[in-house]
């Protein structure tokens, strides 16, 4: 295994950006001042209070004027974010949230989220004599009223004082690794404090809304910038890398609008948001649209001067009672990289150098399952100088056989036919591969798996019997050149993913099984999928059935209800009413709610039943005394849907598009797409339909006006 040294800033790390910051309001104690009511205005992530009377293990959500459990929220989501288009977002990380929660509450008591036209709050001069002799940033310093107040609040209140103090002792251990990139790529050094806002100088922080690393960049800007993010790997949280791409970024939204003010509010709020409020009030000075109604979100204008007033502190800090034995900056970590196998966890070589687990876990933050990934060959990961001696010696160590494996994952695979097939259990794969959430298991990803087969042996261990799926869907007539294939979606299947692997259109894929095209697939959705008769899935790694591998019925036909029922060991049976009858006595001589009843017949629970009239009971199978054969389903919802395309069925008859029957074009929804969802507080869609990689604009679609996937940031406070 080779062995290769380099120096910290050629190892790679990933950025955070505040645009992802949740906020808690907690009990604090709070300045002198006017108490002022925030505003009901839609905010961008909803703000945690957790009061002293609340129990610790409970958290709690500011929404509007009431307080929400975070825990039970979350639990009526399913841990599901926005959008229906991802599956999944990692969970928020924010180490230093006291700090956080504590500026916010400075925040919102001393700038209250409203405004009324155009008031100047620029001082012509310093209000106080120590700020006069203030060294200034290389950033311009307007000495704005909230500038002003924010270098109050850092040398005078004891909170400003603390979080200051936490979040510069970590800039030591980082400060020699950023420095040097900013002054390569020609931007100021007090940019430096974009981090401090960011991330507060943790590589490892992740936001709510899936900002990450230390200069929290979001996914697509992230992407621009060139940092690669998968499964195992997410370069944001690489020191090294994100600094250069947030020097980058930075630098161009500078030469984009000029002034480093403007460019630091399109790094909060994203650069269309900014060249929006500068075409809509015909000016370019940050600090005028700062103060002007719908100027700027709030968070960015309170954003702006907090770095500034940041890099006043640094530039100054023995002025804020912030020297260096009080803060104690902690050492610059000197590291070096190494090749390691893969699949090769953090803590096997912590153990193996005798060093801090949680350090090696910080200066390899990009590892986000605490692993090197598996399948791809020797990979480097970074220790700290002192270790690499023992590393020389005991690294051979590390490539001793183990009893682990790998497996490639199919689109469709779920976590418990893996654990089977590998004679394990779901709880170990999980741990194995640091999996979050089963939305996360997405087709191709390679993941750690026991050694339960010998190295020459090919024969895959063989699943236990399972009932066939229920595949009840609408009739759709096939041409004479496909056929149906069924596709069973798992919590890891979005529009995208499902219409890229089997390279078809989305608004086919929601004909055919009569979906909605805005809600979210549920996992165990048997979908209908017609194909060419040519088509093999293992070609595309993707788990389908074909027809004779499942139980084939039409949707809300009478063998469809009963086939469910027979899986639950019930029947379906008619019941004749008989004088005095009432749901409720009906109910419970079948054992069944009233409930039941009202549902299964599609009335009211408060009907009052007539002498004679068939209601629909379902009974536990072989115990039918005082019931009579049911009546037929009376929904028509098993019509044939639209056909795919021109041809010939199998029944030989053609197939015409133009001379089927819909609905009328106002009454029509298109597909949804990752593109043209909306979600609340989602501002224009785009109608697309998914064809493999290519989103094809829909006939009859609007185009929303185009912004760059560089500019998806959101404010952040």
């Amino acid at each position: 295994m080779g062995l290769h040294v380099i120096d910290w800033r050629q190892s790679r790390r990933t950025p955070v950006s505040a645009a992802a910051r949740i906020v808690s309001l907690c009990a604090v104690l709070v300045t002198a001042g006017t108490v002022t009511a925030a505003p009901l205005s839609a905010k961008r992530d909803v703000r945690k209070n957790v009061s002293q009377r609340d129990p610790p293990s409970e958290a709690f959500e500011r929404v509007g004027p009431i307080r929400a459990s975070t825990h039970g929220r979350e639990r009526v989501r399913n841990h599901r974010p926005d959008s229906v288009h991802t599956g999944h977002r990692p969970s928020a990380h924010i180490p230093d949230q006291s700090h956080r929660d504590a500026l916010t509450e400075f925040e919102r008591m001393s700038f209250p989220e409203h405004s009324t036209g155009v008031t100047s709050h620029i001082l012509e001069a310093p209000p106080a004599a120590w700020m006069r002799a203030l060294q200034l940033p290389d950033l311009s310093v307007r000495w704005h009223a909230k500038t002003v107040a924010y270098l109050e609040f850092f040398k005078n209140d004891p909170r400003g004082q603390a979080m200051m103090r936490a979040w510069l002792k970590r800039l030591g251990r980082y400060e020699h690794v950023i420095q040097p990139i900013l002054r390569e790529l020609g931007v100021p050094g007090d940019l430096v404090y974009v981090a401090l806002a960011e991330s507060g100088f943790n590589p490892r922080v992740r936001s709510s809304v899936g900002a990450a690393g230390m200069w929290q960049f979001m996914t697509t800007t992230g992407q621009v910038y060139g940092l690669e993010q998968d499964y195992w790997v997410d370069q944001r949280l690489d020191v090294e890398k994100s600094t250069y791409a947030a020097a980058a970024y930075l630098k161009d939204l500078r030469a984009r609008f000029g002034s480093w003010e403007l460019a630091l509010a399109a790094y909060n709020g994203g650069y269309g948001l900014v060249n929006t409020a500068v075409e809509r009030h015909n000016t370019n000075n940050f600090w005028t649209l700062s103060e002007m109604e719908s100027g700027l979100p709030h968070a960015t204008t309170t954003y702006v001067p907090k770095i500034i007033a940041a890099a006043i502190v640094g530039r100054n800090r023995e002025a804020f009672g912030l020297t260096t034995q009080v803060v104690q900056p902690l050492p610059p970590l000197d590291v070096v990289e190494v090749g390691v196998p893969p699949a090769t966890t953090l803590a096997r070589v912590a153990k193996l150098l005798d060093d801090d687990l949680e350090l090696l876990r910080e200066i390899n933050a990009p590892l986000i399952r605490g692993r090197t990934p598996p399948g791809r060959g020797t990979f480097p990961i970074r220790i700290v100088r002192a270790k690499l001696s023992t590393f020389e010696r005991q690294s051979h160590r590390l490539s001793d056989a183990r009893d682990e494996s790998i497996h490639v994952v199919r689109h469709g695979d779920t976590l418990a036919r893996i654990a089977e097939q590998y004679r394990t259990n779901e709880g170990k794969l999980r741990s194995l591969n640091g999996l979050e959430d089963s939305a996360e298991l997405g087709g191709g990803l390679v993941i750690v798996v026991p050694r339960t087969l010998a190295r020459d042996e090919q024969t895959p261990i063989a699943m236990s019997a399972q009932p066939p799926p229920l595949a009840a869907v609408p009739r759709v007539d096939l041409r004479a050149d496909q056929r149906r294939v069924f596709f069973v979606t798992t919590r890891a299947t979005t529009p995208h993913t499902l219409a890229h692997t089997l390279s078809i259109p989305w608004d086919h894929i929601v004909a055919w099984n009569d979906l909605d095209p805005q809600a979210r697939l549920q996992p165990d959705l048997v979908l209908q999928i017609l194909v060419p008769k040519a088509y093999d899935p293992s070609e595309h790694g993707v788990l389908t059935f074909e027809q004779h591998e499942v139980e084939y019925l039409i949707r809300g036909s009478r063998e469809h209800i009963e086939a469910s029922l027979r899986r639950r060991e019930l029947e379906r049976r008619g019941y004749r009413v008989r004088k005095g009858d009432s749901v409720q006595s009906v109910a419970k001589r079948f054992k069944l709610s009233d409930g039941d009843i009202a549902r299964i017949n599609g009335f009211d629970r408060n009907k009052t039943l007539d002498a004679g009239e068939l209601l629909v009971v379902y009974v536990p199978r072989g115990r039918t005394r005082g019931t009579v054969e049911a009546p037929d389903p009376t929904r028509k919802n098993n019509e044939p849907s639209v056909p795919l395309a021109l041809g010939r069925t199998e029944r030989g008859d053609e197939t015409d598009l133009a001379n089927v029957t819909v609905a009328p074009e106002h009454e029509r929804r298109s597909a949804s797409t990752g593109e043209t969802s909306r979600i609340p507080g989602q501002q224009g869609w785009r109608r697309r339909s998914f064809i493999g990689n290519n989103a094809v604009p829909a006939r009859g679609g609007r185009d929303a006006r185009h912004s760059s996937a560089a500019a998806p940031r959101q404010a952040r406070p």
